[in-house]
């Protein structure tokens, strides 16, 4: 018999709780019916010491950890248990991770740190915090974030700069947030200009935001003029509206107020047809 992650995670709180009911569920209803785990009585499994004895020889019987694994178990921690997938208890396989590039003389360690055009870095908490930079830039989406060398209109003002993509399902946007507010440098957000893109700039720390990354004005009003663009504004303006009434950046109001008098937005994948032709604000 194999135990799924959820029997087994049960079976380790019933080791370390010691409870003396549990409300029945399809996992403490398969372990009292299969393996006469417990009592069902109405709603309730009841548990006697005979039980959370059982429910422990079941765990090393099986050659299954007895106490909860770590959140940042890895796989080879896992493995180490005969009875369970090195998968199944294991931290997933990027957590933890987040993917920078490097723009200018960023370095690690005192070394010189560079990710050729077209790549990232995917690395850990502790490594994002010791790499050397002038500024941080945080950048919305991996298309955008990966293509980045592509957006010749971007001036980075002769800075060396650490991006940071924001996070997805894969890479988290959890700990990309906790690297730009842990560290000291001055933020930039390159965002889509739309209300969730203002979104995103308007939670970084404020006192620390010093540019949204955006076109010149006059490009940006010819670019928003689209049915797509008036779609992604009608779409996101009722949620994003309360937090950016009250946003007290300049450069987020100033950004909200010209986004709102076009009602469009426009995206940073069709920010790169500006082909270097439009500045920066």
């Amino acid at each position: 018999m194999t135990f799924t992650s959820q029997q087994i995670q049960f079976l380790q709180r019933l080791v370390s709780e010691r409870p003396s009911q549990r409300r029945v569920g399809d996992v403490s209803r398969h372990l009292s019916e299969h393996y006469s785990l417990g009592t069902m009585v109405g709603r309730q499994v009841e548990y006697r010491d005979e039980h959370l004895r059982m429910a422990e020889a079941l765990l090393r019987t099986h050659d299954l950890p007895v106490s909860p694994m770590a959140p940042s178990a890895t796989r080879a921690d896992v493995a180490a248990f005969g009875g369970v997938s090195e998968k199944a208890l294991s931290a997933a396989p990027h957590a933890g991770s987040i993917g920078v590039k490097c723009v200018g003389s960023c370095t690690l360690d005192g070394l010189p740190l560079r990710t050729p055009d077209g790549t990232y870095l995917v690395v850990t908490p502790e490594v994002a915090r010791r790499i050397r930079c002038d500024r941080l830039m945080l950048v919305e989406n991996l298309e955008t974030f990966r293509q980045l060398e592509r957006y010749g209109w971007i001036d980075y003002l002769g800075c060396s700069v650490l991006v940071i993509y924001r996070g997805d399902s894969v890479l988290s946007t959890g700990e990309a947030l906790q690297l730009l507010r842990v560290r000291r440098e001055p933020v930039w957000a390159f965002v889509d200009f739309d209300p969730a893109g203002l979104v995103i700039a308007n939670a970084l720390p404020t006192e620390r935001l010093e540019r949204i990354v955006l076109p010149e004005q006059a490009w940006l009003r010819k670019a928003a003029n689209t049915s797509r663009g008036r779609q992604l504004f009608e779409e996101q303006e009722a949620k994003a509206r309360p937090g950016l009434e009250r946003a007290v950046h300049p450069e987020v109001r100033r950004a909200w107020a010209e986004l709102t008098e076009l009602r469009s937005g426009v995206t940073q994948e069709r920010m790169l047809s500006i082909r270097g032709e439009a500045k920066t604000e």
